[in-house]
């Protein structure tokens, strides 16, 4: 199986077709969140990437480019981004926000909802499974 740097075009595209495979089984969001992310620094191509994750509607959608009216937005670097959605490592969001390195706007109490999502909860319930299988198959082509 190919693997792309997390964020590449190729990367984004990939993650695309695993969530068309997934349209018809994911349930409805247990939280309503509309975020725009800015990741700073990325390893590939110029500037920054710009992307959207959005639970407004009857499922979550992460792609790409910004919302007209996000709840919050968020600005951080490649590397903590990495920490946060590849490593699921929410307790790294917390000293870069501290430390200035990340940067947010607008409602940052939703982020609470957001970063309580990154991981699957415990547990082995139908949506659980299906989380864990989702994630399995976005890391197996992550780099």
């Amino acid at each position: 199986m190919l693997t792309h740097p997390f964020l590449s075009p190729e990367w984004i595209g990939a993650v695309r077709e695993i969530r068309a495979d997934y349209t018809d089984r994911a349930g409805p969001v247990e939280f309503e969140v509309a975020a725009n992310v800015t990741v700073t620094d990325p390893p590939f191509g110029p500037g920054p990437v710009k992307g959207h994750i959005d639970a407004t509607g009857p499922a979550l959608t992460i792609e790409e480019g910004h919302l007209d009216r996000p709840d919050f937005s968020i600005e951080i670097p490649y590397e903590v981004a990495r920490q946060l959605f590849v490593q699921r490592d929410p307790a790294q969001v917390m000293p870069a926000l501290m430390g200035g390195r990340v940067k947010l706007t607008g409602d940052s109490s939703k982020i609470l909802l957001l970063a309580g999502s990154i991981a699957p909860p415990p547990g082995d319930d139908d949506r659980v499974a299906l989380a864990r299988e989702v994630l399995h198959r976005i890391d197996a082509v992550t780099a």
